[in-house]
């Protein structure tokens, strides 16, 4: 089953409808650069599915079957290319490409369910691009409608193919990096705490949602103001800053026609002054807003916003009774889902080591998988209980928390042997993910991507692909 419910419109919980195309008009001719031939084809695709039944299950493109439709017997084209992210640079792993004779529907403007759907591989072919973001989709000539998705992000074009083999792009192969449905490009709707010393803000806008600003002869990189393809809320960050504010993150959390505007929300680090407004109220919104398909991550001292609106789902270490620990650490962390380490391991040279564009050695690498150096950790994980939900077949399902990567705390509040370092979980349609460290220390200044901070993006990426939707557990207040 393929995360595609933005393309064929099912809700959580609704039936398929009878229609799952809308005609389109505008049409891209692509000439043929070489020849190309393939086998057979199958009559139904696997079923592509987050859900294992181990917690949060892996990444998209975990099919029973493969991850591709079967080698096809009589098609004459080809289409190949390379899926990068928004900022046309980083590749994007597992992203799923397909063609059909019907235009797809878009992605709702709303938060809603990415349920999984089937896909039938002579109707509707597809493929899922490889760690290095690289595919090919075998179809026959003719006009089709392309489609390239990940989660939230999408972009739909009507190609005419010719025979042979043709390679596309980057610009009809990337993900978008701007919502603009009247041009059938779409990204999630994204909303930011902004925090007091998180710069999560400029991550994004290195991934390609905004417009950023070198400056070499301090070797920063930083997010032009106005640019930003998300929205800002304060959370203790917006003093002195210049960027545009929506208004206060309580106002956000407390009122849910606001929440449900939203795709993902994220809440980077920053101090207990930002969390009066987390009253019982918007924990109830958080989580109605989860279970209807938002996607929720918080950081380090922002564990609150995960530990009191989903108790039941982890344990934080304490230090006088705070989770938020006094003394930072560094750790040297693991990474144990294959499929990231697959992706971190494709990644060009210049994606794993920005040492060189920043006047020399000092940030950590990508050149010892699987291990990882993470830097600012403010928090511990202590334990990941299982939570078991009912599966609608008379057993259950873990939909607890799946550990990403994991490493060693601070020997001191944090005891020996490794924890948890990035976790995620599913809370009915949606998610809640977290990590133990900042995307970017405050104070730090540099170009590029830290390894934490693209483990964080594909992270982002990730967390939008399809689950089944099963009942949550009920809070505990």
């Amino acid at each position: 089953m393929f995360s595609l419910l933005g393309a064929l419109g099912v809700g959580c919980g609704d039936e398929p409808e009878s229609s799952i195309f809308d005609s389109g008009d505008g049409l891209d001719t692509l000439d043929s650069v070489d020849d190309g031939s393939s086998d057979e084809i199958g009559e139904t695709g696997p079923k592509l599915d987050m859900g294992n039944g181990e917690g949060t299950g892996t990444a998209e493109g975990s099919a029973e079957g493969g991850d591709e439709c079967p080698p096809p017997e009589d098609t004459d084209a080809a289409l190949t290319g390379v899926v990068y992210a928004p900022n046309f640079e980083i590749p994007v792993s597992g992203a799923l490409v397909w063609a059909s004779k019907d235009k797809p529907d878009g992605i709702p403007q709303t938060v809603y369910c990415e349920a999984c759907v089937d896909l039938i591989c002579a109707e509707t072919p597809w493929t899922l691009s490889e760690p290095d973001g690289s595919f090919e989709l075998n179809l026959d000539s003719g006009t089709w409608w392309v489609a390239v998705q990940k989660g939230q992000f999408l972009n739909i074009n009507e190609i005419e193919v010719a025979p042979g083999s043709t390679n596309l792009g980057a610009t009809l192969t990337s993900l978008p990096g701007q919502n603009e449905p009247a041009n059938d490009r779409y990204i999630p709707k994204i909303a930011v705490a902004l925090g007091s010393y998180d710069r999560l803000e400029d991550g994004l806008g290195k991934l390609g949602l905004g417009d950023t600003q070198i400056n070499m002869n301090t070797y920063s990189e930083s997010l032009i103001s106005g640019t930003e393809q998300f929205d800002i809320w304060d959370n203790g960050g917006a003093f002195g800053t210049n960027l545009d504010i929506m208004g206060d993150f309580a106002q956000l959390v407390q009122n849910y026609p606001l929440l449900e505007q939203y795709h993902i929300i994220f809440v980077p680090c920053s101090n207990d002054l930002a969390l009066f407004g987390l009253d019982d109220q918007a924990k109830a919104n958080v989580r109605a807003w989860v279970e209807n398909g938002g996607k929720w991550y918080a950081s380090d001292w922002s564990n609150e916003f995960v530990e009191e609106v989903f108790p039941q789902y982890q344990e934080f270490f304490t230090e006088l009774g705070s989770a938020d620990l006094g003394g930072v650490y560094d750790s040297t962390g693991t990474v144990l889902d294959p499929d990231l380490l697959e992706w971190l391991d494709a990644l060009p040279y210049a994606l794993k080591d920005i040492n060189p564009q920043n006047g020399g050695g000092g940030f950590p690498t990508i050149n010892d998988l699987p291990l990882i150096e993470t830097v600012d950790n403010w928090s511990g994980v202590a334990a990941t209980p299982a939570i078991l939900v009912e599966d609608g077949m008379g057993g259950t399902v873990d939909v607890g928390h799946k550990t990403w990567v994991e490493g060693p705390g601070d020997g001191f509040t944090i005891p020996g042997g490794n924890h948890p370092l990035t976790i995620s979980a599913e809370y009915g349609c949606g998610k809640l993910m977290f990590t133990t460290y900042h995307m970017a220390e405050g104070s730090d200044t540099y170009i590029g991507l830290t390894p934490q901070e693209l483990v964080l993006l594909y992270l982002i990426l990730e967390i939008g692909v399809c689950q089944v939707p099963y009942e949550p557990p009920p809070p505990i207040e």
